[in-house]
């Protein structure tokens, strides 16, 4: 797996702007809050495979974790955020490491709804 951006995918990467008004959704699949402004809807299959992956790699850190803690493949989850961060780093996902109050609990609420429904 590559680690990096290119062409158009880098381009739609790099135009996202940080809206601090936005509010998030939590993605039941890879249990992780999302931003309408984190990702285009054109990029590749490739790059889309990539900003999933920091999204999951953020929701480490919105659960008091570390990359380290990703639960299959620690040392890629760090690459990845490494090369993103060379890469995109203006990215409005990096603008959300910390959740707010109101951020928070939306996702702990959500956490909570997801393992009630997997009994």
């Amino acid at each position: 797996m590559h680690f990096e951006f290119v062409g158009k995918d880098l381009e739609l990467m790099k135009s996202l702007k940080y809206d601090p008004d936005l509010k998030p959704n939590y993605e039941s699949i890879k249990g992780c809050l999302i931003w309408k402004d984190e990702r285009s809807d054109d990029l590749s299959p490739d790059a889309y495979h990539i900003v999933s992956s920091l999204f999951v790699a953020r929701s480490l850190l919105h659960q008091g974790l570390f990359l380290e803690n990703h639960p299959i493949d620690p040392e890629l989850c760090k690459k990845l955020w490494a090369a993103a961060q060379q890469q995109i780093s203006e990215w409005p996902g990096f603008k959300r490491l910390t959740l707010s109050a109101e951020d928070k609990d939306y996702f702990e609420d959500q956490i909570a709804r997801a393992e009630r429904e997997d009994l």
